[in-house]
């Protein structure tokens, strides 16, 4: 028998619509793309601001990157269906439809700030990031896509508020509060830091020492993932410099301390699932080569990410993929008047 609770014919219903309405900015997508209409290609001639770059472009052109395959492999409807399936699987539905419509609303949110917008000016070049018209111009770039997620988002969170009823009586699993939002932010903390050793620590050192002569120059316009992503008919030197500052930063800080910076902000740890403290160098070797290196494979890179970030937000216990793969877990970090009240 099915260990699954019963559910009324509305409930499916609902959580049927809300799959259809998420699924709906995917068919927009594959509509255009199959039949895009007329192309129009204009020219500007000189400096026309393409080539000034801000801070944020890395962060920018990788959610950009992210967002177009989130869009692309109907992530959205595949998150509502996962949701449905913890819902029924875990014994606090509530806790896992506020996390999936928290997942819809922040798609929703992060789509329109992507882009990389122009000026209405003829060849006025790239709308400069946080400016007044870049808010304007993302205010009026929500739509349809907007309408439907946070319309799904709301009928998620209707129907787990209704499914609380049924499912009280089950045991509840393990609770992953506070963790499962702590640690994209952390990791949000960590690309910052990383882009920045990039640019004004290893670029410096290559130039001091004549290194960059023999090394093609480290680019980050365009987005970390963009611009280091492997394949075989581009492996440089460079692009093999940049992943191993990136595996060193990670596989360093969480062999010695289980934390790196964003995590110590957020005061989140990673231990061993056996022994419950830090694990060793060789786990910790082994988790980094699992996340983040092999992001940053070509075509299956964003998607590994995307299947990764849906885990961890359906999980019960909050966990990633490349955790259970490597027998890790990220938890708070508990302070020791805490832990002795």
């Amino acid at each position: 028998m099915s260990n699954f609770p019963p559910l009324s014919r509305p409930a499916l219903l609902t959580w049927m619509v809300a799959t259809a309405v998420a699924a709906f900015p995917t068919w927009e997508e594959w509509r255009f793309r199959l039949h895009p209409g007329p192309v129009e290609a204009h020219a500007c001639m000189g400096n026309s601001g393409w080539l000034e770059r801000s801070s944020l472009d890395p962060l920018r052109g990788d959610l950009d990157g992210i967002m177009q395959n989130v869009e692309a492999w109907a992530v959205p409807a595949l998150l509502v269906l996962g949701g449905f399936l913890a819902c029924l699987s875990s014994g606090n539905p509530r806790s896992a439809g506020r996390r999936t419509a928290g997942a819809l609303v922040l798609i929703a949110i992060i789509k329109p700030a992507t882009p990389l917008y122009a000026s209405a000016e003829e060849c006025g070049g790239p709308i400069p990031l946080l400016s007044t018209e870049w808010f304007a111009t993302v205010m009026s770039s929500w739509g349809s896509t907007q309408l439907c997620l946070l319309s799904a988002a709301a009928l998620v969170l209707l129907i787990t508020r209704r499914m609380s009823g049924v499912t009280s009586n089950r045991q509840e699993v393990a609770s992953s509060t506070g963790v499962t939002w702590r640690r994209p932010v952390a990791l949000l903390v960590d690309y910052a830091i990383v882009i920045l050793v990039l640019i004004f620590v290893v670029s410096p050192i290559l130039g001091l020492t004549g290194i960059d002569r023999f090394l093609p120059s480290i680019h980050l316009g365009f987005g970390l993932l963009n611009e280091v992503t492997l394949s075989l008919d581009n492996v440089d030197p460079g692009r093999l410099l940049v992943l191993f500052v990136v595996f060193l930063y990670f596989w360093v800080q969480h062999s010695l301390w289980g934390q790196t910076p964003g995590k110590r902000l957020l005061r989140i740890r990673l231990i061993s699932t056996r022994t419950t403290v830090r694990p060793t160098a060789g786990r910790t070797a082994l988790r980094t080569l699992i996340f983040p290196l092999l992001v940053f494979m070509p075509v299956a890179g964003p998607i590994i990410l995307i299947a990764d970030g849906m885990w961890a937000f359906l999980d019960p216990e909050g966990r990633t993929l490349h955790d259970r793969w490597a027998n890790t877990d990220v938890t708070r970090k508990v302070s020791h008047v805490q832990a002795q009240m």
